[in-house]
Order: structure tokens, then C-alpha cells, then sequence
């Protein structure tokens, strides 16, 4: 096995060489500049990335040709709806003929969404899932288990799965049965493996474990990275006792790619500086939040040159602050709190951490759940339980110290929280507009 994973590992930087080493150049960069956050020339290519971004996208946009300084607070927020009203505004013009492809969001939260990349950007993609991989146990050559909803994704033909040693795993109908069909694969497969999915999925996966009453699966498994989803440190903790792997989180999207990832043991989020300028504004205007302060997650793709994405607010919340370790000061993400859509109020209006969805982990008959707010003083749980939930009285007035001592809790028992159309669950929903 090992063998074959360093054949591959081979065969893909050769194909790399062949091609000009592009991938290579760029992993060479993004482990420099991520290795030494503070170093003087890291800091000084960070900002030559931006500046060269910025000029270019003012030189040959018609989105961007009227802004005259290279200062980035005076180029515009923009979001999905602008950038998909004003898709030729955004193409550069030295790239209308050149080469490029096209990356869309699955619409999970509304309608899908396609931005166009130049081939230099998907290298950088590339180099970048590489880097951030291997600091979570993964090595290129390794057998990735890929755990999404791929009907709604171009679905990778038998040919590039094999390439790139990928085996898609289809959570749409993510059953009792299958879940013990993938725990049987992935004991039978000895090679060293890693797997990547939704959040929720690998929290269901344990949930399984744990009834069945496993103890462990021995099965070679050298990473666990959740995405698109807010990650439980429970689940890391059902991982760690399953697997004996340190799960991590990673927060990257479709249309940018991998934005910032969680260190093996960590909480909060290292950002990727090397390929991403990355800012947090206040949730009511376009001024930067204090430190320490939830808001909007703004960002700058620095190597998207088809059609450069500039200040892109991304429609997800956190919180940015100063940390110090080994003796060295960075910023990073505290938090990640998900989608704006996705945050819920108390009664009193103030805006509530999706860290309340831990506060029902104590109840241990209770297997999923979805939080919804009605409206102001409104909520519906909707829980999946083993059996019967005789704590119903103590839940709510437990919620209600969060939510409020007027907060209307009703709960609702269901067979299966259901999934998006993307694969991923909703774990809060917020159907309440405040103009009501």
C-alpha cells in the first residue's frame, strides 16, 4: 500500500513538472508564508498579492476602473447577487480568451452560484488543499473517503477517482445500513485513509457507533476534516474515541476555496493569508468589528484574476481576535459562527452563538435536533429521540434561560431531521424577519 501511495504521490508532481510545476511553486509559497506568519518578506509578498489583485482588478474590470487607489477600503462590499447581476463587469479583459473553468455552490441556502477561475487560480487551489491537508495527518497518495450529497455535485468519473484515489460516499439517504456498510469498507481497506464531509454526517456516524455499542474501528484512518457545517467538539471527541484521530474543522466555500482551517487540538481558525485577505465588518454597517466582535466574514481572493473577487462577503458570521502562541502573536478566527440566515435571537433581539446547540448534548435521549425561530418569541425544536424524552419541562425552562423567561418553546418529535437539498443539515433556521 504504501508503495502505491508514494506512486502517486510521484506521478502527480511529475505531471506537476511536466506542466511547469505551477502546483508545486504555489505549495512552496502558501507553506512559507503560513510557516512564518510574521517574518518580514511574508508579510511584504501578502501584500504584494493584494496590491498586484487590486491594480490589476482596477486596470482591465469595467466593475472596478473607477476606483483610483490601491487602498482596499475603497473598493465596495460585494456579495453573491451583485456578482451574479454583473458577471461581464467582473471578467477581466486579459482573460475574455484564455482558458478557464467554472466552480458553482450547490444553492443549499437559495439559487446555485458560478464564478469563473483562471488556471493559475486553480493551482493555488490545489497547492492549497495539499498544505492544509498534511497538517491534518493527510498525504497526497492517500485514499480519501469523500462523504457529500454528490447528485448535486459533477459527480468524478471511475477514471479521476482512481487518479486521485477518491471514494465518494453519497450521504443523501445516509442510513443505519449504510453507515455499517462504510464501517465494514473502511476496516477491509488497509491503506492509510482519510476522510472529508459534512460536519453532521460524522456526528451521525457516531451516533451509530455508540448504539451498536463499537469500542473502536481499527482501520488506518489518518484524517477527519468537517466542512460546510458548524463543528460540535463533541463530534471531535466521538472521532477521537472511534478513530483515534483528531478531527478538525475547515471553513473554504465553492467560490473562493480554502479560507481558513482549524490546527490539530485548536478551537479557533488559522487563516489562509497566503491566498486570502480575510476581514471581519460589523453586522449593521461596512466598518471592521472591534476585536473580539461577532460579524460578517469579508473576503479577497488574491489569485483569481479571471474575475477578481474583491471584499466578498461570504453571508457567514465570526469572530476575529489576537492569540499568542510559542511566543509569536497572530490573528485568527475565534470563531466561525456559519450563514447569517442561520443565527438565531433571543427575545430581547441580541444575537445567540450556535455554541447553544451544545447545551443539548447533556440530554443524551436526544439524537438530532434543528432549532427554528418563528418569530420573536417563537421556537420549535424538532428532535429526534430514543424512544421517549421524559425531561421535556426541564428542557424547556433550560432554553428558556438562554432565550428568554418569555420565550415560547415548543417541541416536535421526528424521525429524521431532513437534509438540504446540498446533503447538509440545518441545525438552526431562522424564519423570523424582524420587520415583521
Amino acid at each position: 500500500m504504501v508503495i502505491k501511495e508514494n506512486f502517486r504521490s510521484i506521478i502527480f508532481w511529475f505531471v506537476d513538472y511536466l506542466k511547469g510545476g505551477k502546483v508545486k511553486s504555489h505549495y512552496k509559497d502558501i507553506k512559507w508564508i503560513t510557516e512564518n506568519p510574521e517574518d518580514k518578506n511574508s508579510l511584504k509578498r501578502q501584500k504584494k498579492y493584494l496590491n498586484a489583485l487590486l491594480e490589476h482588478a482596477i486596470t482591465t474590470t469595467e466593475y472596478y476602473n473607477n476606483i483610483s487607489t490601491l487602498d482596499i477600503i475603497n473598493f465596495p462590499i460585494i456579495d453573491k447577487e451583485i456578482i451574479k447581476s454583473n458577471y461581464q463587469k467582473f471578467q477581466s479583459q486579459k482573460y475574455i480568451d484564455k482558458k478557464k473553468i467554472s466552480v458553482s455552490t450547490s444553492g443549499s441556502t437559495g439559487a446555485s452560484f458560478k464564478v469563473f477561475q483562471d488556471y493559475n487560480k486553480k493551482a493555488r487551489n490545489t497547492a492549497d488543499i495539499i498544505y492544509f491537508s498534511e497538517l491534518t495527518g493527510f498525504k497526497l497518495g492517500y485514499r480519501l473517503y469523500y462523504l457529500r450529497f454528490w447528485s448535486m455535485f459533477k459527480k468524478k468519473n471511475k477514471r479521476q477517482s482512481f487518479i486521485q484515489n477518491i471514494i465518494p460516499i453519497d450521504v443523501f439517504d445516509l442510513s443505519d445500513a449504510t453507515i455499517e456498510n462504510l464501517i465494514h469498507t473502511l476496516i477491509k481497506d488497509t491503506s492509510n485513509k482519510g476522510m472529508l464531509g459534512y460536519a453532521s454526517i460524522f456526528d451521525k456516524i457516531c451516533k451509530f457507533l455508540e448504539t451498536k455499542g463499537v469500542h473502536k474501528v481499527d482501520c488506518n484512518l489518518r484524517s477527519v476534516i468537517g466542512m460546510s457545517e458548524r463543528l460540535d467538539p463533541s463530534t471531535k471527541l466521538a472521532i477521537k474515541k472511534y478513530f483515534d484521530v483528531d478531527m478538525i474543522s475547515r471553513y473554504s466555500n465553492a467560490e473562493n476555496g480554502m479560507i481558513a482551517q482549524q490546527p490539530i487540538g485548536k478551537e479557533y481558525f488559522s487563516i489562509n493569508r497566503a491566498s486570502y485577505y480575510v476581514e471581519i465588518l460589523n453586522l449593521t454597517d461596512d466598518q471592521m468589528a472591534m476585536p473580539g466582535q461577532l460579524g460578517r466574514i469579508v473576503v479577497t481572493d488574491l489569485f483569481n484574476y479571471n474575475s477578481p473577487i474583491i471584499r466578498y462577503d461570504t453571508g457567514d458570521l465570526g469572530i476575529m481576535d489576537c492569540i499568542v502562541e510559542k511566543g509569536k502573536t497572530q490573528s485568527v478566527l475565534i470563531k466561525v459562527e456559519g450563514r447569517k440566515m442561520d443565527m438565531i435571537r433571543d427575545t430581547s433581539g441580541e444575537i445567540l452563538s450556535t455554541s447553544i446547540l451544545l447545551v443539548i448534548n447533556k440530554y443524551k435521549e436526544v439524537k438530532q435536533r434543528q432549532i427554528i425561530q418563528k418569530t420573536k418569541t417563537d421556537y420549535l425544536f424538532k428532535l429526534k429521540v430514543n424512544d421517549s424524552f421524559t425531561r421535556e419541562e426541564e428542557f424547556i425552562e433550560e432554553f428558556k434561560t438562554y432565550l428568554g423567561e418569555n420565550a415560547q418553546i415548543k417541541l416536535e418529535y421526528v424521525d429524521e431531521i431532513p437534509l438540504l437539498s446540498s446533503g447538509k443539515q440545518r441545525a438552526i433556521v431562522n424564519e423570523f424577519k424582524p420587520s415583521e
